[in-house]
């Protein structure tokens, strides 16, 4: 069984990111489940969802929050984490599923070949930066800073999360090391604003405390 989590907060395409992704599921011919995770601090209202899809709400708009809450009621044994503004393609999502077969963790990558990364200079800047600090420091990904990935099931039962904020695929890669590979994907950011980017610099010093504090310990 696959599980696919989507941390959603107030995203316009919601309901066409999980058609989409129901296509490519149903085409994979095997058993899954969407997860949606709402925070409660979510501005716009839920529309009206598919009976299939699964809601649960977690307290305040912390994404790392959500993908635990996430991840705590997942019944897969393969478990794909994604964002539902449709900046992360669900055609990708076979590919992540497939590879599962033969790594532990497979991440959608936006820094190797033949990956396209479409988003303001601003947020080019920031990203390049996190992703640098991240390598330098503990991350032995070329994209550390990914939301877009795919884990067997059974690592959650190795790992104690003290979550960077909204990274938690950072946080497995460098606690756990597992077998991994990165697959190209074809990023475009719809929004510039919301949980995934680091505009705000309260949450850019956090994620250098954590990674800092990790590497050193």
């Amino acid at each position: 069984m696959v599980s696919v989590i989507l941390p959603v907060k107030d995203e316009p395409n919601l309901l066409s990111t999980i058609k989409n992704l129901s296509t490519e599921l149903y085409l994979c011919k095997g058993i899954y489940e969407i997860i949606v995770v709402i925070g409660d601090k979510n501005k716009t209202s839920l529309p009206s969802l598919p009976s299939e899809i699964k809601v649960y709400k977690s307290y305040g708009d912390s994404l790392e929050r959500a993908i635990l809450l996430g991840f705590s009621v997942a019944k897969g044994k393969k478990i794909i984490v994604m964002d539902a503004d449709g900046s992360h393609s669900p055609e990708v999502v076979p590919q992540l599923i497939d590879e599962l077969d033969k790594y532990e963790m497979v991440i959608g990558s936006r820094f190797v070949k033949g990956s396209e990364f479409k988003t303001s200079p601003f947020r080019r800047a920031v990203t390049f930066f996190f992703n640098s600090y991240a390598r330098l420091l503990c991350s032995t990904l070329k994209d550390p800073m990914s939301g877009f990935f795919g884990i067997r099931s059974e690592l959650l039962k190795k790992i104690k999360f003290r979550p960077y904020t909204w990274k938690i695929a950072l946080e497995i890669n460098t606690k756990l090391r597992p077998k991994t590979k990165e697959i190209p994907i074809k990023f475009k950011a719809f929004t510039e604003k919301g949980r995934g980017k680091f505009s705000n610099w309260k949450i850019g010093l956090r994620i250098i405390w954590d990674i800092t504090v990790d590497a050193l310990s």
